[in-house]
């Protein structure tokens, strides 16, 4: 059949329409897929990086293990060809532990009964302890919750004080020579072992400061002792006699050597330069250090491990803003690393960051829960825009998991930076995956390298789509 001129006419018409339509329609599904182009990140390789800093063994800030694990986050970062590498030292008041004794002493008539505890099974120090100048005894008394209200009635004046939370530096206040706190919350599946808490100071501008510099008249030895430790002493308090000249029977034996004292701290940092803006900033941050129980596998190598491959597989992209990662020190003597490095990049924080993303124990352990929590301050649906082309990508790993997607993200390291102005996002798994949180027994056994691929690829996508715009 032959066409007419109108026909011909209307057909070449529909093939434009049909062409023009087609290129439409794949200009709008690459423009959707570079808007949600997902990172790779290999598990293995975090796994290595986590194993290996672990095996350096705790890394207590200003400690050699400490400059040890600096080192080689360093190398790694210069390695996987991130520009601006280097390490930003400052000078803190840091903590150290040298050895520590402790014992429950009944006095009798015919000798004293005499029970010894085991250090780190039986009772740890608290961070900022201060030392006994050798072998003490004090009487001690029970301070019930450590509050002001709980301390009314109680004579704590040259004793030793057993509470069930921290209560340093009211405790000093009261006259009391050391503080034992008790574990009755944390960790019952590991029937309540000795937590490792800290003791933190702050400054005029509610920066993070190193607690003796905010009470340096409150440094007292300060242990942690395990609910059946507790209980214990609490129970040889309630059956001690009191005799003239002699007080109460009961006596706790403190040998506490601690040095406190100025050391380096470490940051490490390195970049990936925006080729438009390089002056903002998108920030992925964890915090390199640990307790001096552990080598915290989960708190927070793990965080660490994440964010050094997605350094390597983001090395060569090509963001707008710049893509700055920091594997801060001394998290746990009071989000001190993180406060350090704001305070020294103060206006770049304050006018120049967009956004900075936490990983903080980022690890689920699958056999005790299955969320993992994204928090964040802003850009929630653009997070939740990547969470769906995750599960799409990944259907069997995004299966196994719940990614809840919350309001926060100022939690950790990231609370100076948003203090400053910055938005801010933390990656954590729910609370009850991790029972050995600041216990000795965090370590490699536990540690779930799939989990840390989730939460690298979802915020690490996210953060290089808020970098590119």
């Amino acid at each position: 059949m032959q066409l007419t001129r109108k026909h011909k006419l209307v057909a070449i018409i529909s093939v434009l329409l049909v062409a023009g339509g087609s290129a439409a329609w794949y200009s709008v599904a690459v423009s959707q897929s570079r808007a949600v182009a997902l990172i790779g990140f290999d598990p293995d390789r975090a796994y290595a990086d986590c194993s290996y800093l672990c095996n350096i063994g705790p890394r207590t800030p200003g400690s050699p293990e400490d400059e040890e694990g600096a080192a080689y986050v360093e190398g790694k970062f210069k390695e996987a060809g991130l520009a601006n590498v280097h390490t930003e030292q400052h000078e803190l008041t840091t903590f150290h532990v040298n050895s520590a004794a402790l014992s429950l002493l009944s006095l009798q008539l015919r000798g004293d009964i005499r029970r010894d505890y085991v250090h780190i099974t039986d009772f740890i120090l608290y961070q900022y302890s201060g030392s006994t100048s050798g072998t003490v005894r004090y009487e001690i008394v029970d301070a019930g919750n450590g509050t002001e209200e709980a301390f009314s009635g109680v004579d704590a004046a040259g004793k030793a004080v057993l509470s069930t939370q921290q209560c340093l530096p009211l405790a000093a206040e009261k006259g009391a020579t050391a503080v034992i706190v008790q574990n009755t919350r944390l960790a019952p599946e590991l029937d309540y072992p000795p937590y490792s808490g800290g003791l933190y100071g702050s400054d005029q501008n509610g920066d993070s400061i190193p607690y003796p510099d905010a009470n340096p008249d409150a440094v007292i030895p300060t242990c942690a002792v395990s609910m059946a430790v507790g209980d214990e002493i609490r129970d040889a308090i309630n059956s001690s006699r009191n005799l003239p000249l002699v007080g109460s029977t009961v006596r706790v034996e403190l040998n506490f050597d601690t040095t406190i004292a100025k050391n380096p701290i470490f940051n490490v940092i390195g970049d990936v330069r925006g080729s438009r803006y390089p002056g903002d900033f998108v920030y992925f941050v964890a915090h390199r250090d640990s307790t001096y129980i552990g080598p915290g596998a989960v708190d927070n190598t793990a965080g660490v491990a994440t964010i050094m491959e997605m350094a390597r597989t983001m090395a060569r992209s090509a963001p707008q803003r710049t893509l700055r990662f920091i594997a801060t020190d001394a998290e746990e003597t009071g989000l001190l690393g993180a406060t350090e490095y704001c305070k020294a990049h103060e206006a770049e924080v304050e006018k120049h960051g967009l956004i900075c993303i936490n990983f903080d124990m980022n690890d689920v352990n699958l056999q005790r829960v299955k969320v993992l929590n994204l928090q964040c301050s802003n850009f929630s649906d653009e997070m939740r825009q990547v969470r769906s082309v995750f599960a799409q990508r990944y259907p069997d790993i995004a299966g196994k998991y719940v990614i809840n997607i919350t309001k926060g993200g100022g939690g950790a390291d990231g609370g100076p930076f948003m203090k400053r102005g910055t938005d801010g996002a933390l990656a954590m798994g729910e609370w009850g995956s991790s029972w050995e949180y600041h216990t000795q027994w965090d370590s490699m056994q536990f540690a779930n390298k799939e989990s840390w691929l989730v939460g690298g690829i979802i915020l690490g996508s996210w953060g290089l789509k808020l970098a590119s715009r």
